[in-house]
């Protein structure tokens, strides 16, 4: 699937919301949830080809792999948090959305968290 698809499918499904959202405001915010969710199955594919990618890098790598995997965990959380942030803008809901992306940024602080203190720890142990 091509950026052009994609982009088309985009702009029809944003057209079809807008002629919708007068009349049936309901309907226009279903059509939207749909047009998102049809282009997330669109990338799938290509979200698949990124996961082997990731796989290949930590064969590689002989120590490391579970930052890889961290890492991995917190763009997978701020992909998801910002997709269902814009969905509840788009719904009219800013307060909720404003309230989807705090969680996503605690919840990366939480899966950062040991990390961040092995980092700490490296420091503490180069310093004394």
């Amino acid at each position: 699937m091509d950026i052009f698809q994609i982009a088309a499918v985009g702009i029809i499904g944003m057209v079809l919301a807008m002629m919708l959202k007068r009349d049936t405001p309901l309907f226009a915010i279903l059509v939207s949830l749909a047009v998102a969710l049809l282009i997330f199955l669109l990338i799938v594919p290509q979200l698949a080809g990124l996961v082997s990618l990731i796989d290949i890098i930590t064969t590689y790598l002989s120590s490391g792999q579970e930052y890889i995997m961290v890492v991995v965990r917190i763009i997978g959380i701020a992909y998801i948090a910002e997709f269902a942030a814009q969905i509840c803008q788009d719904a009219g809901e800013g307060a909720i959305a404003a309230k989807v992306a705090l969680a996503g940024k605690v919840l990366i602080m939480g899966v950062a968290a040991p990390v961040i203190i092995s980092l700490v720890e490296q420091v503490v142990m180069i310093i004394p």
